[in-house]
């Protein structure tokens, strides 16, 4: 009986079909496979890691950092991974947050330690707490910890560092700087990471070609924010990438135009950021729509310079090549055009657990690296932006085009605009 209720109550909101159900968990084999090429890269000296960040209020939604969630699945604060290379039985050690009764009232009962829990982590031991006490008593038999440091050095320590040099300083120990370590290993995807990044891009689709029926005259960005947000969801979006950028006129001249709030009028471009999240996995996608169906002459020229740009950097995508060359081919090809002064960002970056994922700008790309490829072109004073942003897998050969589904080249989105609206 409560199913036809539902089901009444759902039609009645304009529901048609159910969500679809979110993914399964990634096998815990994946996450201890990762585990042992970061062991092996340790060279014998033990590591810590921590979730990053906490929760600052009862309904909060919490969001693991990448490198821990990478290695663990865990979407939880609180938590630690000993790491002991030398350890003849507990290689990997996962610490949980330990349990509070009276805060699981609130959020709900925690799992009791067992080797059922062992098994679902793919760990040699799960405790509770900290693992400052465990450190204490390997010390002794230790002669370097690594501290995992962010790839880049200006960007602020992880929150286990400091315990990492405290226990290098109370047992004498060395310590090994590994910079960038989990960037490299997390930046060549997995078959299953790959489903995950291609579903999100299917559903993103889904959301830009609500944006192509909504971009009229009179409609605010936020109407059209909606519109697109509400069919990721529909399609089975598990999140949002991030928050989703709709400028219009002069707004998408703003990078990161944020506050949605202007309406569109006739004869503007639409610049439309936004993308879903599918089971963790992020997409990043951008179109520059014509409100009127039709880009005008000037709009059309620094269309077709962003989208010359685009092909550019295809065309030099392959093995071996690093983001900072293709960066100079990207402004090259818009100094061609007489943009490059209006070209204000970097042509791309490593997508994967989050939008802008772990990868070394200066190292050459690996074969199963996913970027994106997004010149821009932005005019403050003529009231207009472009943007187009589209998804590439390195691939042995070159590239493969992630996004092929979006059009493109300006007459296709033209079409795409006009076609929608009826």
């Amino acid at each position: 009986m409560l199913s036809l209720v539902m089901s009444g109550a759902m039609l009645a909101a304009g529901f048609t079909h159910p969500t679809p159900a979110p993914p399964a968990d990634l096998p815990a084999a994946l996450y201890r496979e990762r585990r042992e090429r970061v062991l092996k890269a340790l060279e014998g000296c033990v590591a810590v890691l921590a979730s990053q960040g906490e929760v600052n209020g009862i309904t909060e939604d919490y969001r693991q950092d990448g490198d821990f969630f990478w290695l663990t699945g865990i979407n939880e604060p609180g938590a630690w991974l000993l790491l002991s290379p030398k350890s003849p039985f507990n290689k990997v050690t996962l610490y949980l947050k330990p349990r509070d009764p009276e805060a699981e009232r609130w959020t709900g009962p925690r799992e009791a330690i067992s080797p059922e829990l062992i098994e679902r982590f793919a760990v040699d031991k799960v405790r509770r707490g900290s693992p400052e006490g465990a450190l204490a008593g390997i010390g002794a038999h230790q002669d370097c910890v690594t501290v995992i440091a962010p790839a880049t050095l200006g960007k602020e320590e992880r929150n286990d560092a400091e315990l990492a040099l405290r226990f290098a300083s109370r047992f004498g120990l060395r310590v090994v700087f590994k910079r960038g370590v989990l960037a490299d290993l997390r930046a060549a995807h997995s078959p299953e990471e790959l489903a995950r990044m291609e579903r999100a891009i299917a559903i993103t689709r889904a959301g830009h070609e609500a944006v192509a029926k909504a971009v009229v005259p009179g409609v605010s960005e936020r109407d059209v924010q909606t519109q697109l947000e509400y069919a990721f969801y529909a399609a089975g979006a598990t999140g949002l990438s991030y928050p989703s950028i709709v400028g219009s006129g002069p707004n998408g001249a703003v990078l990161h135009w944020d506050k949605n709030s202007r309406l569109l009028k006739d004869g503007d471009l639409v610049v439309v950021d936004a993308a879903a999240e599918y089971g963790r996995y992020a997409a990043d996608i951008t179109r520059t729509y014509p409100v009127s169906g039709r880009f005008t002459p000037e709009q059309a020229q620094v269309y077709r310079a962003v989208y010359q740009a685009q092909e550019d950097i295809f065309a030099a995508i392959k093995p071996g090549v690093s983001m900072a060359q293709l960066q100079h081919v990207a402004e090259e090809s818009l100094r061609r055009a007489g943009f490059l002064a209006d070209f204000i960002h970097g042509f791309g970056h490593f997508v994967g657990l989050d939008v802008h994922d772990a990868g070394d700008y200066e190292k050459p790309l690996p074969v199963g690296a996913v970027i994106t490829v997004e010149p821009g072109v932005y005019l403050p004073a003529k009231g207009f932006g472009v943007r187009i942003e589209d998804e590439v897998l390195i691939t042995p050969g070159g590239y493969r085009l992630l996004s092929p589904e979006f059009p493109r080249k300006l007459e296709d989105v033209e079409a795409w605009v006009q076609h929608s609206r009826h």
